[in-house]
């Protein structure tokens, strides 16, 4: 293995380390334990400086190494992560720590917690702020301060890192393209919180739901999730999930006043026709289970957000749904939104391509002699980038299988398995007759927790990192 792999992954580790300080100040605020974050603190930054100090001549990342150094860090803060939870809640055992953290960074927000509402409050803001960690990526936050290489091959590290089949500057350098996200980012979610504010909406209960719905996470600091919170914040919530599951591309297009490509966006045409369509779904199914109409919409409409977005916050009982309602939730769960955005699943831009794809293949059939193009974005979709496409959805559905036949050995009914595998995979959280995952073994927790790395990094990377470790 290259050794430049080990070197940035210590510089991840000291980047990591400063931002575990902030729940820290949190526990001052409330005087809770300081020690269970600045402990991790210590670790991370004394593995990070170790790392670092390895001598490697040649600096220069290539695409292999990006994946690696990718997947190494993901794994590497989900450990550290784990910490935390492990030195405050008595009895939680490291798995299950260690569950906890990886749904977190990996804006999951599948818990193993029964009572969150126990927990210490700087523990709370923890959970929640790994969601807004994991939202754009730790490396995407170190690339932005400090880049990893020169030339500009960090682009390496980043296309592994953010989601979607395909990541292009958005202008010349990396560096200011992460500026832009960021600001893009973090303006879109001091919005959200702003108006939780306006919303009556607790301070600490604002920063932590923003946090959530920023990431597409789901964790909350109730056991009732969201349901508890007045009409006004539940559909300020609704819009935001449904905004961070747009591509940022759209976003940057718009503050640089070009609305005609923005609009001409094929990806986010789907995702509105998408969201549009299941929310029409999902109220004529279940009108008649509400109150009046204006709740039953307001539910349907924030739960598709929430699971579409793969975010999985809840005002209800989604398993009051009937049964042709579950079965579009959980193919929602695996498509998810736009390529670009915060969210899991294997996008929407994937599912464009597959199917344009499938029709060329099908008219090729019929008529050999014809010349069929496929399309994307109005850019010619090439040969390779359609066999990238078709092995990531046969591996996509293969590692689902193999996740499904562990899990499957805990005895849990077949739809709670599914929904299990599902939910995780595809980042998303929620999932019907299941409330905490702390009833599954060990084993089982840990393949789903390799299940929501595979799901928020998309499979290649970890695979990168296998055969390096295989490589002679």
């Amino acid at each position: 293995m290259n050794k430049i792999v080990f070197k940035y992954l210590g510089k991840v580790m000291m980047m990591y380390s400063f931002l575990l300080f902030l729940p820290a100040l949190v526990s001052l605020v409330y005087n809770e334990a300081l020690l269970v974050f600045v402990f991790p603190a210590i670790i991370s930054f004394i593995i990070g400086y170790f790392l670092n100090r390895i001598h490697c001549k040649d600096k220069i990342l290539f695409s292999k190494d990006g994946f690696m150094i990718v997947t190494l860090s993901w794994i590497m803060i989900s450990l550290v992560g784990a910490l935390p939870l492990v030195l405050s809640v008595n009895g939680l055992s490291f798995v299950d720590a260690l569950f906890e953290s990886v749904s977190g960074f990996t804006t999951t927000g599948a818990t193993v917690f029964k009572d969150v509402e126990v927990l210490d409050k700087s523990i709370l803001f923890w959970r929640s702020f790994m969601h807004f960690i994991g939202g754009m990526g730790i490396l995407s936050f170190v690339i932005a301060i400090a880049p990893l290489s020169r030339n500009d091959k960090s682009m390496y590290v980043l296309k592994a890192e953010m989601p979607g089949p395909s990541v292009s500057k958005l202008v010349p350098s990396i560096k200011k393209t992460l500026f832009y996200l960021y600001a893009i980012y973090i303006g879109l979610t001091l919005l959200e919180f702003i108006l939780l504010l306006i919303g009556q909406m607790p301070i600490f209960d604002s920063i932590l739901i923003s946090f959530g719905t920023a990431g597409t996470g789901g964790f909350s600091l109730l056991n009732s999730s969201l349901a508890t919170y007045s009409t006004f914040s539940k559909w300020v919530v609704t819009i935001f999930m449904f905004l961070f599951g747009v591509n940022f591309n759209i976003y940057f297009l718009l503050l640089i006043k070009d609305f005609k490509s923005a609009l001409k966006s094929e990806e986010l045409r789907v995702y509105i026709s998408i969201y549009i369509l299941s929310v029409l779904f999902i109220v004529i199914n279940t009108y008649s289970m509400f109150n009046s109409m204006s709740e039953a919409i307001l539910e349907g409409a924030f739960h598709i957000s929430s699971l579409f977005t793969s975010t999985g916050y809840s005002i209800g009982d989604i398993n009051i749904y009937p049964t042709s309602c579950r079965i579009l939730v959980l193919m929602l769960m695996i498509i998810s939104a736009c390529a670009g955005s915060t969210c899991g699943g294997f996008k929407i831009s994937r599912l464009i391509i597959t199917v344009k794809s499938i029709k060329r293949d099908i008219i090729k059939s019929i008529h050999p002699n014809s010349v069929e193009i496929v399309r994307f974005e109005g850019k010619k979709v090439t040969e390779e980038v359609m066999t990238s496409t078709r092995t990531f959805m046969l591996l996509y559905a293969i590692l689902i299988i193999i996740i499904l036949f562990v899990v499957g050995l805990d005895g849990f009914n077949f739809e709670q398995t599914i929904n299990a595998v599902f939910c995780t995979f595809g980042n998303v959280g929620l999932c019907f007759d299941l409330s905490s995952f702390s009833e599954f073994s060990n084993l089982s927790k840990i393949f789903l927790s390799i299940g929501m790395l595979l799901g928020r990094l998309e499979i290649f990377p970890i695979i990168a990192l296998i055969k390096g470790f295989n490589t002679k």
